[in-house]
């Protein structure tokens, strides 16, 4: 006959990945309202027709709105520092807790946020060379100062982080909502992204607006990825 063996509690049971307890709670929730504010600040473009209207919509580029000689450019300086700190953070929580999307996810939001930050605090460009011909002159010769040259590095680096970002946040969706949003936001942002690409060798084509609806889908990028962060990539719970 066996002898029964000493007692002992049971072992609690390992939370979900991504998902320990309340801290991890607290945390994806911080998370989630920096990306919603990082959303909304990255949207700030929407005020050009108000305080800089003498930018042209089609053919400006949004950068031009935060150049150090436009109206109200500490407006738009301020949304992209803003935006740019609010995804770092982010990126630097959810690499932590967020287990249950591949790493490369949160990588691409801190490059995203990073070089956000450095693009509005310190490489704003001089001047804005769609209005100006002395500005557009000046750029030709190499003649600006280092912040305007280096506004295409951080920028095109900024857009490469969000990408890498939003192809593996896309990628990892689950539930038919979520899929249903994320298709939205990957065809603006496709659709954005290789019109602008286009458009950056034949300007007269639209430039401005191809960036607007690239940014349009950053914005949505921002937005999804908040949902990600609080409650995971789904399925989303039956009601």
């Amino acid at each position: 006959m066996n002898r029964p063996g000493p007692h002992r509690d049971p072992e609690p049971a390992a939370p979900p990945a991504g998902r320990g307890g309340d801290g991890h709670r607290a945390v994806r929730t911080g998370a989630a309202v920096a990306l919603l504010l990082a959303a909304v600040c990255y949207a700030s473009w929407l005020l050009a027709p108000v305080l800089n209207p003498g930018l042209r919509p089609v053919q400006s580029y949004l950068s031009e709105l935060a150049a150090r000689d436009q109206p109200y450019h500490l407006v738009f300086q301020l949304g992209d520092v803003t935006t740019g700190l609010c995804a770092t953070v982010a990126g630097l929580l959810l690499a932590r807790v967020a287990r249950e999307v591949p790493r490369p996810a949160w990588w691409g939001l801190l490059v995203f946020g990073v070089a956000t930050a450095v693009d509005g605090g310190y490489t704003s460009m001089d001047c804005a060379p769609s209005i100006d011909a002395r500005c557009a002159r000046l750029e030709e010769l190499g003649e600006l100062s280092w912040r305007h040259q280096a506004h295409t590095v951080t920028s095109s680096v900024a857009v490469a982080g969000a990408l890498l970002s939003a192809v593996t946040v896309l990628a990892v969706l689950r539930g038919p909502a979520r899929r249903r949003a994320g298709l939205v936001v990957a065809v603006v942002l496709a659709v954005g992204t290789v019109g602008t690409l286009v458009a950056t060798l034949h300007p007269e084509w639209g430039l401005g607006l191809w960036q607007r609806v690239q940014l349009a889908g950053l914005s949505g990028w921002l937005l999804l990825t908040a949902a990600v962060a609080r409650r995971g990539p789904g399925p989303e719970r039956p009601r």
